[in-house]
């Protein structure tokens, strides 16, 4: 699948340091095996890719990117382990292809440069795949850079 990316969006993807080509390669990945969220009520679909040091997103239409973030910060977990108590409220507006369960708001724990931390994530209840809400990525960059600070 050739995603269109609209001149808007290729300067937000220079601005955060991602290629056009990851991003290629992110939703190739998750066309072929079905690893992203798809919006219930839309076709927006959500799909990321990890690598040692930075996790990347993007969100997209059949026919073009809409949106790329990343984020510095590795997801451990679900905050206080497994899922338990799921409740309707818990359900996001995102459901996993690759299992058909609706994606639950939940609080995972992140860390970045020997700090961890719980924030706000998507996660599918059966496989267990965790997404970052761009929203929340700009959160976790700012709290990248504060780290990066005073470490230096």
């Amino acid at each position: 699948m050739d995603i269109k990316i609209t001149e808007e969006m290729d300067n937000l993807l220079k601005d955060n340091g991602i290629k056009k080509e990851e991003i290629q390669e992110i939703v190739d990945n998750a066309e072929s095996n079905g690893t992203k969220l798809k919006a219930r009520d839309g076709d927006l679909s959500i799909a990321k890719g990890v690598s040692d040091n930075v996790t990347m997103y993007a969100i997209y239409s059949p026919s073009e990117l809409v949106d790329a973030y990343a984020h510095k910060m590795s997801i451990l977990g679900l905050t206080g382990g497994e899922l338990h108590d799921i409740a309707s409220d818990d359900e996001s507006e995102w459901e996993c292809t690759k299992c058909g369960e609706i994606a639950l708001e939940r609080n995972v724990d992140m860390t970045y440069m020997g700090v961890t931390r719980p924030g706000p994530g998507l996660v599918c209840p059966k496989c267990s795949e965790f997404y970052i809400s761009s929203g929340v990525a700009k959160t976790l960059k700012t709290a990248e850079s504060i780290l990066e600070e005073k470490r230096a």
